[in-house]
């Protein structure tokens, strides 16, 4: 019997072999290499907080900070339930690991956030390949309205639960608070959530990597989004 391709929790041993077999921190650098960005000075795993699988309770409900060049150690560690990196552009990102300080940056990437929980009604909030479709769709739409607003250099990045829209345009970077509020009432027709494009939430899920709660590949979308390619090979890519 082939294996269903649900969307549910990532058990311990599924979340190991995805980072054993497949996460790949080569293609993670090649990424913000291509895109010219600087591998993120701070990155964060979630060890289970959603789903309550954790290999240490005492790790539950707790963020671990570490530099980018730990990032697969740290992975080995603690086999996370999800993976992050810090948009924000740090003077001296030591002090901020070591304070847990983080209001002293002096730039941050813009990224938009496409959730299914922002969609109106329930009924299209509910996690399945239909309504990840109509999100992909909303987002394709939410990039020609940013295009138009002076942003070229983009991409779209499949999160799990939706999509994030990178911003990787020079100027993005040093927009201040007022300006990126501006943008979110520019864009108010679109299911946004305002605090990630506002820059209150810093992290961003790593791409590549695993959205443990409902076991897909954060995936960027080179041309056109294919659902197979967020399958995981614990779940399986065949099935009819």
């Amino acid at each position: 019997m082939k294996k269903k391709r649900e969307f549910r929790p990532a058990t311990l041993d599924e979340r190991k072999k995805f980072y054993e077999t497949e996460f790949s921190i080569k293609k993670v650098k090649k990424w913000f290499k291509k895109n010219n960005l600087p591998t993120p000075q701070l990155c964060a795993i979630d060890t289970g907080t959603e789903t309550g699988i954790t290999l240490k309770k005492e790790w539950k409900n707790t963020l671990f900070y570490f530099p980018f060049n730990k990032l697969e150690e740290k992975i080995k560690k603690y086999c996370p339930e999800d993976v992050y990196y810090d948009r924000n552009i740090y003077t001296n990102p030591n002090e901020v690991l070591n304070t847990l300080k983080f209001e002293t940056y002096i730039g941050q990437q813009l990224v938009f956030d496409i959730d299914l929980d922002n969609l109106r009604g329930k009924k299209n909030q509910k996690i399945n390949s239909e309504n990840i479709k109509r999100a992909y769709g909303i987002t394709k739409k939410m990039v020609t309205v940013l295009k138009n607003n002076g942003f070229k250099k983009m991409q779209i990045v499949y999160s799990g639960r939706g999509f994030h829209i990178h911003v990787f345009d020079k100027k993005a970077f040093t927009l201040r608070d007022y300006e990126r509020k501006k943008l979110n009432k520019t864009l108010k027709e679109f299911p946004i959530d305002p605090w990630v494009s506002a820059g209150h939430i810093r992290l961003i899920r790593m791409p590549y990597s695993l959205h443990g709660m409902i076991s897909r590949k954060v995936i960027p979308i080179m041309n056109s989004f294919n659902e197979t390619e967020t399958i995981p090979e614990f779940l399986g890519k065949n099935r009819h």
